[in-house]
Formats: C-alpha cells, sequence, structure tokens
C-alpha cells in the first residue's frame, strides 16, 4: 500500500512539473512575441521617419502650360516628405480639380524616395468672345482661361467666336454649345490659304444657330451647321475661284444649301 502512495506521488510529481515547464514555456513564447512586435513597431517606426523615405527626387512630364513648381504646390508635395504621406488619389484628383489646362493627371511611387506625375494639358480649339474678354475652350468644351482682347494675339491659330455665350463663363466649366466647337472643327479642316482671310466666326440667333465667317475684307461665309464640312469646303473652293476669276464683287456666300449655294 506504501509503494502504491509513492508512486502515485511521483506520477502527481511528474505532472506538476509539466505542467509547470508547459507554463514557462507558454509565458516565454508570450514574451518573445511581444518583444518582436516591439521590435517591428520601432523597426517601421525608424524607417518610417528616416531619410530612407524622404522625397529626394519629384519628376513632372508632359507639362508645357504649367511649371513644375506650380504642379509642387498645389499637389502639396515637396522634397524631404515622406513618400507613404504621398496619397495618389488625392493628389490625382487635386490636380485635375484645380488646373482646368490638364486633361488627365498620374502619379507614381518609385520606392524608397521617387515621385513621378506625368500629366497631360489640353489643347486650345476656340476663343469665345463675351464682352471685352475671350475664353479659351478646348475640343471638349472645357473653358481653359479668360484672357483679354490684347492677349488674344497670343492664340491667332484659333478661330475667335462671337455671339457663343450670354454670360461669362467659369474656368473649368463645360460648355454645352454644340455650334461653337462645330466653328472650330469647320476652321480647322479650312486650307491655308483661306484660313489666313478669315477674321471671326459667329453664330446667328436663330432655330439652327448657323455658323458665319467673316473675312478680313467683311465678306460673309454662311456655312450653317457642321454637316457635310467637306462638301461645303469644295464648294467654297470653287466659288472662290470663280469670282475672283471672273472679277465678280460680292458681300456674302450663303453655304447653307450645299446644292444650291448662293453668292449676294
Amino acid at each position: 500500500m506504501v509503494n502504491n502512495n509513492n508512486a502515485y506521488k511521483k506520477i502527481i510529481a511528474q505532472r506538476k512539473r509539466r505542467s509547470a515547464k508547459r507554463k514557462f514555456l507558454f509565458t516565454l513564447w508570450i514574451l518573445f512575441l511581444f518583444a518582436f512586435f516591439i521590435f517591428l513597431i520601432w523597426g517601421f517606426n525608424f524607417f518610417y521617419n528616416s531619410n530612407y523615405f524622404k522625397i529626394s527626387s519629384i519628376q513632372v512630364t508632359g507639362n508645357e502650360k504649367y511649371m513644375e513648381q506650380e504642379i509642387f504646390e498645389v499637389a502639396d508635395i515637396f522634397y524631404g516628405l515622406n513618400i507613404f504621406e504621398a496619397d495618389k488619389k488625392k493628389i490625382e484628383d487635386t490636380l485635375l480639380r484645380e488646373l482646368a489646362w490638364l486633361k488627365s493627371a498620374s502619379m507614381k511611387k518609385i520606392f524608397p524616395d521617387r515621385i513621378e506625375i506625368t500629366v497631360a494639358e489640353r489643347k486650345p480649339f476656340v476663343k469665345a468672345a463675351y464682352g471685352a474678354d475671350y475664353y479659351i475652350i478646348d475640343e471638349e468644351g472645357i473653358v481653359l482661361e479668360k484672357i483679354n482682347v490684347k492677349d488674344s494675339g497670343n492664340y491667332d491659330n484659333i478661330i475667335a467666336v462671337k455671339n457663343a455665350f450670354k454670360y461669362r463663363p467659369e474656368e473649368g466649366e463645360k460648355i454645352a454649345k454644340k455650334n461653337l466647337l462645330s466653328c472650330g472643327l469647320i476652321y480647322r479642316s479650312l486650307d491655308l490659304e483661306l484660313k489666313g482671310e478669315i477674321r471671326e466666326a459667329y453664330i446667328i440667333e436663330n432655330f439652327a444657330e448657323d455658323i458665319v465667317f467673316l473675312t478680313s475684307n467683311n465678306i460673309k461665309i454662311i456655312f450653317g451647321t457642321s454637316d457635310r464640312i467637306e462638301d461645303k469646303n469644295a464648294i467654297l473652293r470653287d466659288v472662290l475661284e470663280k469670282l475672283k476669276s471672273q472679277g465678280i464683287s460680292y458681300s456674302e456666300i450663303d453655304l447653307r444649301n450645299v446644292d444650291n449655294p448662293l453668292i449676294r
């Protein structure tokens, strides 16, 4: 009976030792994990705040209208900024919202310390008059900027359009005026010689909002709408050649009816 009690006591003691060992190893493992996570946090914080991730190079491509520094300021990005703090979507959205000439903007992070910004700028298509000002508009109808009459010469390669709208548009606004953009489309299709004679265009206040081009000699070319542009251009060239060769004086060419153009 005594031997059985001793054996039982030994078993209980062994179980207690194994249980204590397991508790010790578990506690040691918990301490190790805790120390490991503390080390990870410290290491991340060390690298995050070190110069390793501070932006040292910012490259902008595709910009002509805007200087690099202007893009930096609008995007709120600068040398020394932690690259993790450069919010890609926020920067892209801000650039497109604040800079009307930008058609697209894309930012790329190149770790550990480089930023690349690629932009595509809008191109002037027409300049629409309102009062003493002109509004530069691209082919999608986006208002790019307002300029005064004396500065309009900087955009001699695009057509000036009058009577296009009856209010002052805002920069970045989209103009829903089809025939305004049609003026640019028609003007772009003309040959260089005729372009050189065109002074401006205006839109008639009728149902069709017909387009009229005015030459430097105050001759009216009533183009109508932008339908059958190629046919109208061919007729116009033919009519002008005949009028010139025959020495006929005229003040108006009406192309609205392609099959029966009128000369007055």
